[in-house]
């Protein structure tokens, strides 16, 4: 029996022995406790006679090599209390660091130290990393009407929200899920369909990242929506042909639209440089005009002074010079009849023809200029034939 029972000292077994005493199992007598100083001496003892100390050269040896267990297990710990309190951190990481299970500190990119595991223990974070999901659903939207959207969220750990995101949260993947749907549903409410499908999906989505990253701050999740982009977005199946031909006519028409602008583009600079064009012809007629106006106001001033100081004289050049020019340009006989009873012979035909292969010229007439109309039938120049036998003479003037 290993323990000693009350009133039994003086069992059979131990007559023959020497050593009367009771046994125990702290290898004493009665029931004390093992001597805590003598242990502690021992064990300092053991510790001296490894490293060296002690004396007595036959009992060295011996303690020397049962501390040897001791001391292999002391460099073991060494060891892995080193390999467990180093720490490095990449540029891109942050370390969080729980000493006996509460937050201490947050270690920077480089070579950190900190208590040996299991005293801490230290997460580390990639805070450059795009964390990406995604999702799908019919929602309802303003005008009543079921539309299909599915979804892309991307989102990143903000740096100085490290400790929330990894203690705050039990899956960060469907909390981000979750809140991006509701958002999502939240926006296309208050849109109509129209505007999901076309006009107004820019807008919604800057919506739906501002009402997402609202409800993530909400839950102190340390997450940072970086994008939002809709991969789908699309009409039930029942009415998604109807749709796919409004929106086949609604780019038809932005393709036209796009086509006439190149047009006018093409088209207003050649314009605006005929326009330029017409602009310039004009000014220059304008300038010859008044050049021309102004040459012949002289012209006039020049012949009224030598009319008033010879006005007979300047009758008779002026006559005479608008007669040279009248008849110098025109087929047109004049026979003096009653002077003269000699027959005259006038080839009307030649005349006719002479006179249908000349284009009339302008006739100055000293003060004003004459464009004669151009003879169109025989009829006409048969009148004016006849009205040009009249006399004409400086007395008729």
């Amino acid at each position: 029996m290993a323990w000693n029972k009350p009133g039994d000292n003086n069992n059979d077994d131990n007559k023959g022995n020497n050593d009367n005493k009771p046994k125990n199992p702290w290898g004493s007598g009665g029931n004390q406790p093992p001597d805590l100083e003598k242990v502690v001496g021992d064990f300092f003892k053991k510790i001296k006679s490894t490293f060296g100390g002690g004396t007595g050269s036959g009992s060295n040896n011996q303690q020397s090599n049962s501390a040897f267990p001791v001391v292999l297990i002391l460099l073991a710990f060494a060891v892995y209390a080193l390999w467990t309190s180093a720490h490095q951190i990449e540029q891109a990481e942050r370390g969080v660091v729980l000493t006996f299970g509460k937050y201490s500190k947050t270690m920077q990119p480089g070579l950190n130290f900190a208590w040996p595991n299991p005293i801490s223990k230290v997460y580390k974070v990639d805070i450059s990393k795009l964390y990406s999901v995604n999702n799908s659903g019919e929602m309802l939207t303003e005008d009543k009407n079921l539309v299909f959207l599915e979804f892309d969220i991307q989102y990143r750990i903000r740096e100085s929200k490290i400790r929330d995101y990894l203690f705050l949260l039990e899956d960060p993947d469907a909390t981000v899920k979750h809140a991006a749907e509701s958002a999502v549903r939240q926006v296309v409410g208050t849109n109509t369909m129209t505007h999901l499908l076309n006009v107004n999906r820019e807008v919604a989505i800057n919506n739906i990242v501002e009402e997402l990253q609202a409800m993530l701050d909400q839950y102190t999740s340390g997450i940072q929506v970086t994008n939002f982009n809709f991969k789908e977005v699309h009409p039930p199946a029942q009415v998604k042909s109807a749709f796919d031909d409004v929106v086949k006519a609604r780019e038809d028409a932005k393709t036209y639209i796009n086509e006439a602008n190149e047009y006018a583009r093409e088209k207003v600079p050649l314009a605006e440089g005929s326009a330029l064009k017409i602009i310039q012809d004009a000014e220059a007629y304008k300038q010859a005009t008044i050049a021309k106006s102004e040459g012949e106001a002289q012209q006039f001033d020049l012949v009224r002074t030598q009319y008033e100081l010879a006005p007979e004289v300047t009758k008779e050049r002026l006559y005479l010079e608008t007669m040279e020019n009248v008849m110098g340009n025109t087929s047109k006989v004049i026979v003096d009849s009653k002077n003269s009873n000699n027959m005259m012979y006038l080839p009307l035909d030649q005349m006719l023809k002479n006179n249908k292969d000349q284009t009339p010229e302008t006739i100055y007439l000293g003060t004003s200029t004459v464009n004669p109309p151009q003879n169109t039938s025989n009829s006409t120049y048969q009148s004016s034939s006849r009205n040009s036998t009249k006399r004409v003479g400086r007395g008729d003037r």
